[in-house]
């Protein structure tokens, strides 16, 4: 059923299984008074340049948060609330909020890919970033485990296509103020989403030297990782994490993947308020 993912009709279709699979949940809890939150930090990472690449730099970002109630704005991810939700980059909204069941509609813009991230680039000219809508489900039964399923597409058209990704997430509380987490997520994507990132048009072979490829829809990636975060008090808190991602299918096949597998490692400093 991956490859089934050929337009943006599947993220209609989510958004209708998923409104269907609220009623599966509990009755939501009583409404909690309405709370502001936020949180400020700076991230950094050291992995491959570009999906595939073998060539590695490190990056640092300032990151952050805002929330009030079910509205969240956000810029780079790797926090999480204090309830210990995930935070939706961009603008998202809670639509859905029940004891084991979340579903939440976010929008955010994406910087797509310069030529100049890496020699092995040049020729290929740049992706141009757009606004990609973004649907998740994330489901948290009783105990550690925690399941999510998200479809991304470009609503501007830039020739970003679909993905979409599952998630499986288990979690360990060492002590009141520090939790291991280990995720893996699978991730497929669309034609177009593939010919953007991994394929080389035959205008793009000539100016590069890479031989042309135009990939299909099929499997992308998939990507292990572990974390661990502590939180010192009530306002700080960090997380340090690694991860390794293998491409797959026909992104495992472009000429411009030098690697097939990748890592990387990172942390953050947060400060809440």
């Amino acid at each position: 059923m991956l490859y089934l993912v050929k337009n943006r009709t599947l993220l209609l279709s989510l958004l209708t299984g998923l409104l269907s699979l609220s009623a599966w949940a509990e009755d939501p809890p009583p409404e909690k008074p309405t709370r502001f939150e936020g949180a400020v930090g700076l991230l950094a990472n050291y992995g491959p340049n570009y999906a595939g690449a073998e060539d590695y730099g490190l990056r640092l970002r300032p990151a952050g948060f805002v929330r009030y109630g079910r509205l969240t704005i956000s810029g780079a991810g790797g926090f999480r609330t204090r309830n210990d939700n995930d935070v939706d980059h961009g603008v998202s909204a809670t639509l859905i909020q029940r004891d084991r069941l979340r579903f939440s509609l976010s929008g955010r813009w994406t910087n797509g890919r310069d030529e100049a991230d890496s020699d092995r680039l040049v020729g290929l000219g740049d992706i141009r970033g757009t606004v990609l809508l973004r649907a998740t489900a994330r489901w948290s039964p009783a105990g550690p485990w925690s399941y999510s399923l998200a479809v991304s597409t470009d609503v501007l058209g830039h020739g970003n296509g679909t993905t979409a990704d599952m998630g499986v997430a288990r979690q360990w509380q060492l002590d009141p103020a520090t939790k291991l987490k280990f995720n893996s997520s699978l991730t497929v994507a669309d034609a177009k989403h593939m010919q953007a990132w991994f394929g080389v048009t035959p205008e793009q072979a000539a100016r590069s030297g890479y031989s042309a490829y135009r990939p299909g829809s099929s499997l992308m990636d998939a990507d292990l990782g572990v974390s661990l975060r502590h939180e010192f008090g009530p306002h700080w808190g960090s997380h340090v994490g690694a991860g390794v991602s293998v491409q797959l299918g026909n992104a495992a096949n472009s000429p411009l993947v030098r690697q097939r597998v990748g890592w990387s490692v990172g942390s953050g400093l947060v400060w809440r308020f």
